[in-house]
This record gives structure tokens, sequence and C-alpha cells, in this order.
């Protein structure tokens, strides 16, 4: 008996909470009729009050004072834009690099030695594209960069070429070409080619600099660079190619100098990079080996330089490099002879007597590097400004110069003790401990330079 009661108790509960969900129900829809009804009759009484605004004509002095104020803004919106944005009719980049230094210097024999505060380089350089090619990637850009250094500080071109890849350049997977016409980098050996920006120490290697071979100088004339069979890591966007050319065609006379002969200097290298994905032990690996060769002017050894002609005597230069960039231990060793003729007697180029001097020099740096900039999960990230983790970066660099191997005594030797700081991926400061032995001046010297070196 007590079931059936329970079970009639609970049919009449839900008969009962029915009838309250459907009273809820009609109480609901009626609420939202008497909404709609009442946003009906605003919206109807603001359409006509709208349309009777609307029907009111505007008169003519308003029309030109609101002309008036228009063009006062659109005035000073121009001028503001005149004021604080750099126009160019093309796409521009804008980069530089300065350097600023204190050197302090001992020698043996020389007993005033100037030491001080310079501005050792101030870089302005133009980027930008001339032509977009956006289903092959053969583009066409320039490049335009200034350099004032110490001591002159006379401003003067740096790079100034156009550039064209000839082969596409939107594959990673596909080989490269491109042409630069104008002054550049020509393309011997490792630190000759490197940027202002990128050298590890202070000052350039002996062999490389002007009182060596001069191989870092610019030069004007036409060059081919290209790859072949790159090897292309997708999850690290990494790509290095197996073997990477140029060949170059130059006036031979130096940066913003006119050709004095008829003659032209080749140049051409060939590396091979070790073709292994970004986890590699080996990656950074490239053997290089260049080659150099051409005319100049033939001086005489009465100090008459004979010009015009075809080029009087000769000159050649060849190296070979090896360097395994990594962290934490890298190195770079490059090696590299001059051989150029000169006159020994004569008083024009058909009876002058010539020979051939031989040079040579060669580098070796070590380094080491700790930091988050060189950790792989740090590297990878791109940045929306120039922040990058700091980075320790300590090394020794060999150097050693003898500008002619037939006579003795007459060689330098160059050993830097470095500390650079990377504030930035483009700002470090640049500790340098320099001791020299040159023994044609038969001197000792110490120096000290200290240079931080930033971009922009």
């Amino acid at each position: 008996m007590s079931k059936i009661k329970f079970t009639l108790l609970l049919i009449g509960s839900l008969l009962i909470g029915n009838t309250d969900l459907q009273a809820a129900k009609k109480h609901i829809v009626e609420t939202k009729e008497t909404k709609a009804d009442v946003q009906s009759s605003d919206v109807d009484d603001s359409s006509k009050t709208d349309s009777a605004e609307g029907d009111k004509p505007i008169t003519k002095k308003e029309f030109d004072a609101l002309n008036a104020e228009v063009a006062i803004l659109r005035d000073q919106t121009a001028r503001q834009l005149d004021r604080t944005i750099a126009n160019s009719q093309r796409s521009l980049k804008i980069s530089g690099t300065l350097q600023n230094r204190y050197t302090a210097v001992t020698s043996s024999n020389i007993p005033q030695v100037s030491n001080g505060f310079t501005v050792n380089a101030a870089i302005l350089s133009l980027t930008g594209a001339l032509k977009k090619d956006y289903e092959e990637g053969r583009n066409l850009t320039y490049v335009l960069s200034t350099l004032g250094s110490a001591p002159t500080y006379n401003v003067q071109p740096l790079d100034v070429y156009l550039q064209y890849s000839i082969l596409q350049t939107l594959d990673p997977e596909q080989a490269t070409l491109n042409v630069q016409f104008g002054q550049n980098k020509k393309p011997f050996g490792l630190e000759p080619q490197v940027g202002e920006d990128k050298t590890p120490a202070a000052n350039v290697a002996t062999f490389a600099g002007g009182g060596g071979l001069n191989l870092a100088a610019r030069d004007i004339g036409i060059t081919f660079r290209g790859d072949l069979l790159p090897f292309y890591d997708g999850g690290f966007n990494y790509r290095v190619p197996l073997i990477e050319y140029a060949l170059g065609l130059y006036n031979g006379s130096g940066p913003n100098a006119s050709d004095t002969n008829k003659s032209k200097d080749v140049v051409a290298r060939i590396n091979f990079n070790a073709p292994v994905d970004w986890n590699s032990d080996f990656r950074g690996l490239t053997i290089g080996s260049s080659f150099y060769t051409g005319k100049k002017d033939l001086t005489l050894a009465n100090g008459t330089a004979i010009t015009g002609g075809t080029g009087g005597a000769s000159k050649v230069r060849y190296g070979q490099d090896i360097s395994y960039v990594a962290s934490p231990i890298g190195f770079t060793a490059e090696y590299a002879v001059g051989r150029d003729e000169n006159a020994l007697s004569g008083t024009s180029l058909s009876n002058a007597v010539k020979a051939t001097t031989e040079s040579r020099g060669y580098t070796v740096t070590l380094f080491y590097q700790w930091g988050e900039q060189f950790v792989k999960a740090y590297r990878n990230q791109d940045r929306i400004d120039d922040w990058w983790p700091k980075t320790y970066q300590p090394f020794i660099r060999f150097d050693r110069w003898d500008p002619n191997t037939a006579l003795s005594n007459n060689e330098s030797t160059i050993v830097t003790y470095g500390f650079n700081f990377f504030f930035a991926e483009t700002t470090k400061l640049q500790l340098n401990y320099i001791v020299s032995d040159i023994k044609s001046t038969n001197t000792k010297q110490n120096q000290f330079v200290a240079q931080f070196q930033y971009g922009f």
C-alpha cells in the first residue's frame, strides 16, 4: 500500500511541476512581446524625428565652414608627415655601424705615442629593391654605404653596387646565383670578406690590411656569386650549400679610384661546407680556396710610375682557409701568399729589369663562447627589436706577416688576447691586448684597445 501512495505522490508532483513550467513559459513570451512593441514604437518615433531633422537643408555658410575645417586638418596632417617621416619612392632600409675606440700604446723604441679616444668608423648603409619578383624572387636590389673613419674622417663611398638574382631565390632547396655590379668586397679569403661589424678583433689581420696584401680593400667591377647542392633544414630554417663559388673582374686600382691601365684583375673563390643539419657537431665547418691574378702599373727604380698601358708588372695571390664556427669552441685559420713584380733598374718599361717578390702571411684565431645568445633554443628565435641575450666570447689570435720571404729578420708577429661582450646582436664591447714584435724595425710594442661597436 505504501508503494502505491508513493507512486501517486510522484505523478502528482510531476503534473504540478509541468503546470508551473507552462505558466513560466507563457509569462516569458508575453514579456518579450511587450518589449518588442515598446522598441518598435521607439524606433518609429526615432525614425520620424530623424526624418524631420534630415529634411532641414544645410546653409552655404555652414558648408563653407565645414570645408575650411577639413582643409585645415588636411594641411596639418601633411605638414606633420613631412616633418616626421622620411619619404622614398621605393622600399628603403637604413642601417649603420659605429665604432668608438680608446687606444693606449707602449713601444720599446718610440718614446712618444699618442693615446686617446677616436671614432674609429662611422658607416651608414642604404639598401632597397628596385624590382620585386614575387614569382621566383629574381629581384634587382641596390646597396649604398658610406664610411667616415679616423684620422681624417673624410666621408667616402664604401659599398656601392647593384645586385640581380639570376636564379630563383624563393625555394631554399634550389641553387642560387646573383651578379653584383659596382664597388664591393673581393671574394678572397675569410677575413678580407668580413664586414667591419663582424670582425672578432679590433684590427684586421696584417696580410689582409694595407700593410700587407690589402685584400680587405674594396674594388670596382663585377662579381658573380652562387652556390650548389644546398642542404635545407626546415625545422630550424637552416640552409647550407655544399659548394659556394664566386668569380670577379675588377679594375685593380682599389676603392673610389678609376682604372689606370687597360688590364683587369680576376678573383675566384670556392668553398666546401659540411652538408649537415642544425644539430650536427660539424655544423659550421668550411674549407675554402682563393686565387687572384692581375696586372699593376710598374714603378721604376727612380720612382716613376708607368700608367696608361696594360700594366707592366704582374701580381698573383692565392690562399687557403678553414673555419669551424660553432659553440662553444670555434676557430678560423687562413694562409695567403702574394707574388709581385718590381723594377730593379731601367728608365722605361722596355728596358726595365724586373724581379718577383714573394710575401706570406697567416693568421689563426681560437675562441670560446658561452651565454644564451649561442644556445640553439635562443638563437633560432626571432626578435622584434635588436635585443638578444648576453654573450661572452674570449679569444686569442696569432698573426704573422713576412713581406719578403727572401730576406731574413723582417717578419712581424702579432698576438691578440681579446674579449667580446655582446649587449645585443649588433652591439658589443671589444677589449684587445695586442703584443707586437716587428723585426724589420726592431720594435716591441704593447697596445690596449677598448672599442664599443654598435649598430642600428
